[in-house]
């Protein structure tokens, strides 16, 4: 088959990258959900079975940047993602108020570029069509349903009520209805029957339909916690439930997202602290506001511009409620005014959903929405009530002063939730800015105890109740730890030597890493053409194959050639599909769809550029005659040969990637270092791409910001020779420390050879030591507790790698496993490396992982039937 190569030729359009990169969980989340979106829209077409799934996403994990990419690629389709676009896709997205819709629609609007502005509609009774048209995003909160609303009844403009209209989607064929409950749990709540009930009951008559409309057939909910959304969609009849997608808290702390540290500043006893604490607040937003402004000079960075939010309490009700307001308003900034010396009249706005524009004592304060103060740094302070409680997100927001009372446990864990995003999507070097201040006069001291323990992990959190993520630690003292000035600078270049090994990716793309790789060492300078280099290494391996496999190439080639379709169709309340079969020479689009295949397998890029040459030189050879198809139908079967079960062309073009990415990391390693923040971020993403562990450079904090007494407010005791801390030279003891954690510390301390320590931060984060393990199929992550650094009988610095840690834990075996493997391969970098666990005797045991035959023990030990436990009593142990 031939065709004339002219003008009008052209490979298909690569995908446009969404605008925000994706962490490797939401990359993880949006894969998993898009899976289950496929599998609902066809059973649903072919046999008329409605489903239902939930996105668990904790507060902060971004939620809406992975449902934007989910949007984007059912609407348009993905190469990226491997998914075709549903051609009939309409999106209802319900939350519960016109605010947070209107903010959701913002978001999609910066994060993904193919869905257009004009496609994302707020719902509303000014709507006039008979149906919700195929690619567009709806957006409806379900007060606009009210019973009272003009949207539920026919006017003269508007042939059809909403119900009808939403009837009317469900009912043609050629449409799929998806809806997405946005904190589902909110819409779903038993509360008493008032306005929320209603809204309650709204909700569940759209998917659940009323009689007179159908069920919709795909519901989406998207919650901190799902379990009141799985509960309510259990209630609903003929809905299936497919399994939800979790995101693990952990994944979304180390991903540098999240603020590290939340510091809550509440008042021991009982008196009037507002003002006191309205100053220290703004003296805190001052101090940040010039961090951020020395560090984003120090790395080229866009100015983070701080925020500080100050929470005001309710008034009464008319006009000498106003009037006393007004008072309490200029009160409040003018204490802000006297700590604020950059204070400027146009520098304040307020979000107060009862009032308008306000202009008190000549400093005017306009009313803002809540979604457009992220994007305005004109706005420096920001006056609020419930609207930072619930729903509104804005990472520059650096520092909240409440002056509103707090004991409910959900009101106190949903308003920290506000303050958790980190302004640059990363963490940096710089604690102090990985750290967000709560200013709190009349919050409940022990509620705000409970509520932290829960947030850190150390207390159960309450069912059903939106939790924050664990991980962020909530200091009520603090104390700020820099540089220990006592400890020699040799230990610091040691330690950020030593070989850290983030977990490989759950789901690697090795082409996709290799191209990220040249893109930038092309952005920093460090390789000269580099994407040229790959794709020229890329291509090399395309022709090895075509010439290795040509007998291959020709039959699979030939059998695209010849399409074998499989037709099915269906009409809702059908109990069965009507299938037909017809095999048929190939045209050019059907061709097309199997190179399409090929475009996901290899990655666009390469496919594309690959067939560009092919063209090229078919015509410099045959002219208009060139059979291009043909080429188009060879390249598509590289992706296909296989031999005993594995897709060789595949393996020797992702092995060829990894290998590329590991040479240009490894030579450039030091050029890297020497890179700010903001472009190491971006190769410490293509390190964790890794099909393999591969070595990563360990970065300490410049300073850090810990806890320096007791929930009870009694001081911790504080140890010396840590490289970080207070002006004293002391740190302070982490409290959630076991007592033989404790009693190991003090042990090593007691040699004299010791000159400093590391406590290896439990995050597997930049900032620690890390070393991979396999447990069930999966790559986990182990950071061993401490790095202890003495002077050996040469008087030089050596490092030992001490990891007490109860054998008794799940998966404390596979640990064991991979801190003798990392031995094997680092062992000679340290000058011990020791595993600790109590014994059955209540005596602490060691592992020397640095001796060969305790390391054999440890990878023998699941084979012959024995746990950590045994191994830490067994012959191989050794009193510690």
């Amino acid at each position: 088959m031939s065709r004339t190569f002219g003008p009008s030729r052209s490979t298909p359009a690569r995908s446009k990258r969404l605008r925000f990169q994706l962490k490797d969980y939401q990359d993880d989340a949006a894969r998993a959900v898009l899976e289950r979106l496929e599998q609902c829209r066809e059973d649903y077409h072919r046999r008329g079975e409605r489903f239902s799934f939930a996105l668990s996403a904790t507060t902060g994990a971004g939620k809406t940047v992975i449902a934007a990419t989910v949007i984007e690629a059912l609407v348009h389709g993905s190469t990226e993602f491997d998914v075709e676009a549903d051609p009939g896709a309409v999106v209802l997205w319900i939350s519960k108020d016109p605010a947070l819709n209107e903010q959701t629609r913002h978001r999609i609007i910066e994060a993904a570029d193919r869905v257009p502005v004009g496609d994302l509609v707020l719902l509303d009774k000014d709507f006039a069509g008979e149906k919700l048209e195929k690619g567009t995003v709806y957006f409806i909160n379900p007060a606009k349903l009210a019973s009272s609303s003009l949207f539920v009844r026919k006017t003269n403009a508007r042939q059809f009520t909403f119900w009808e209209i939403l009837d009317n989607t469900i009912r043609d064929e050629h449409l799929t209805l998806y809806v997405i409950l946005d904190e589902a749990h909110e819409g779903m709540k038993a509360v008493r029957r008032d306005e929320a009930e209603e809204r309650q009951t709204i909700v569940q008559k759209i998917i659940n339909g009323n009689g007179s409309n159908l069920p919709v057939p795909i519901v989406w909910g998207i919650s901190a916690t799902p379990e009141r959304f799985t509960t309510a969609m259990a209630s609903a009849t003929e809905r299936t439930a497919k399994s939800n997608v979790v995101i693990d808290p952990v994944r979304v702390q180390a991903s540098g997202l999240l603020k590290n540290t939340l510091v809550l500043d509440i008042p021991d006893e009982k008196g009037d602290f507002e003002t006191s604490m309205l100053r220290d607040g703004t003296v805190e937003f001052v101090d940040q506001s010039a961090r951020w402004a020395e560090y984003c000079a120090s790395v080229g960075e866009d100015l983070v511009t701080p925020l500080l939010v100050v929470q005001l309490p309710n008034k009464e009700t008319g006009a000498a409620g106003e009037k006393a307001e007004d008072l309490f308003i200029a009160n409040t900034l003018s204490v802000i005014r006297g700590a604020f010396a950059e204070f400027t009249d146009d520098c304040v706005a307020h979000v107060l959903g009862d009032r308008g524009d306000l202009e008190i004592n000549g400093v005017p304060i306009p009313k803002v929405k809540p979604q457009d103060i992220q994007n305005d740094p004109t706005v420096r302070v920001l006056l609020a009530k419930d609207a930072v409680s619930t729903g509104w997100d804005c990472p520059r927001a650096e520092v909240l002063v409440s002056l509103r009372p707090a004991r409910d446990k959900t009101y106190i864990t949903q308003l920290l939730g506000r303050m958790v995003r980190t302004p640059l999507a990363r963490s940096t070097n710089d604690d102090r800015l990985n750290s967000a201040s709560c200013f709190l006069p009349h919050f409940d001291r022990p509620t705000a105890k409970a509520v932290s323990e829960e947030i850190m992990g150390v207390a159960k959190t309450r069912g059903g109740e939106p939790p924050l993520p664990p991980g962020p630690k909530v200091i009520f003292q603090p104390v700020d730890l820099a540089w220990n000035e006592q400890v020699p600078d040799e230990v610091r270049e040691l330690l950020e030597s030593l070989p850290s090994l983030p977990k490989p990716a759950a789901m690697p793309k090795p082409v996709k890493r290799a191209i990220d790789a040249a893109t930038a060492m092309a952005v920093d300078g460090l390789v000269d053409k580099p994407n040229e280099q790959l794709m020229g290494t890329f291509f090399g391996v395309l022709d090895g194959a075509a010439a290795q496999y040509a007998a291959d190439v020709e039959q699979i080639a030939a059998a695209i050639m010849q399409a074998e379709i499989r037709r099915f169709t269906t009409r809702h309340g059908d109990s069965a599909a009507q299938s037909s079969q017809m095999v048929r020479e190939a045209d050019e689009n059907t061709v097309k769809e199997a190179l399409g295949t090929t475009r996901r397998i290899f990655g666009a890029a390469v496919v594309t550029g690959y067939l560009k040459r092919l063209y090229q030189q078919a015509l410099a050879a045959d002219g208009i005659t060139a059979d291009l198809v043909s080429i188009d139908a060879k390249v598509a079967a590289l992706s296909r040969i296989e031999r005993n079960g594995e897709t060789v062309v595949v393996k020797a073009l992702h092995d060829a990637a990894e290998t590329q990415t590991r040479a240009w990391l490894e030579k450039y390693h030091g050029q890297i270092k020497l890179l700010g923040d903001p472009r190491q971020a971006v190769y410490d993403d293509i390190r964790g791409q890794a099909r393999e562990p591969e070595p990563t450079p360990t970065q300490l904090k410049l300073n850090q910001r810990v806890e320096g007494a007791t929930a009870d407010g009694e001081k911790l005791p504080r140890y010396p020779k840590h490289v970080l801390a207070d002006s004293d030279g002391q740190w302070p003891l982490d409290p959630k420390f076991t007592s033989w954690e404790k009693d190991v510390l003090a042990q090593e301390l007691e040699r004299s050879s010791v000159v400093a320590w590391y406590r290896n931060p439990s995050d597997a984060g930049k900032h620690s030591i890390r070393v991979p393990y396999r447990k069930d199929g999966a790559w986990k992550s182990l950071q061993p507790d401490f790095i202890f650094f003495d002077t050996n009988a040469d008087g030089q610095i050596v490092p030992s790698i001490v990891d007490p840690h109860s054998g008794s834990f799940t998966g404390a075996l596979e640990r064991l496993e991979g801190l003798a493997r990392y031995a094997e391969d680092h062992g000679a970098v340290y000058a011990r490396i020791d595993a600790i666990d109590e014994g059955r005797d209540k005596t602490l045991r060691s592992l020397d992982l640095k001796d060969p035959a305790v390391r054999s023990a440890i990878l023998a030990a699941e084979k012959a039937g024995k746990s950590a436990v045994d191994l830490f009593n067994g012959p191989h142990s050794r009193t510690y």
